[in-house]
């Protein structure tokens, strides 16, 4: 998950993106927020790999995935990465690209790389 999460950021950066949809398919769950880089604190390396700009949306073909997602939005939101699950695309496509939502997101307190 580190490596994959660290070649999100350089390819976010290498096309000057910074919203991102992670559909997960044909994969087991993962509940546990240590896989996904983050902890129940700040010192989760995802915290790093993020900027106060990014908007990720979590998309997964299953149940259990999108109830793993919820959780990782959860503990990721506790952190100020601005993460949100969904059960559709078209839903998940509308959040990234709303324009309106650039005002509400939720300010980390540390410096970002």
């Amino acid at each position: 998950m580190r490596v994959f999460l660290e070649a999100a950021k350089a390819g976010c950066g290498e096309h000057g993106c910074s919203r991102v949809l992670i559909c997960v398919r044909d994969s087991r769950p993962v509940f546990k927020a240590d896989d996904y880089g983050l902890t129940g604190e700040m010192r989760g390396y995802a915290s790093g790999l993020v900027t106060p700009g990014c908007r990720i949306a979590l998309l997964g073909d299953s149940s259990e995935h999108h109830h793993a997602h919820e959780y990782v939005e959860l503990v990721a939101r506790q952190q100020g990465v601005n993460v949100k699950a969904f059960r559709s695309e078209t839903e998940a496509l509308q959040w990234l690209r709303d324009e309106a939502l650039d005002s509400l997101q939720p300010r980390r307190a540390s410096k970002l790389a």
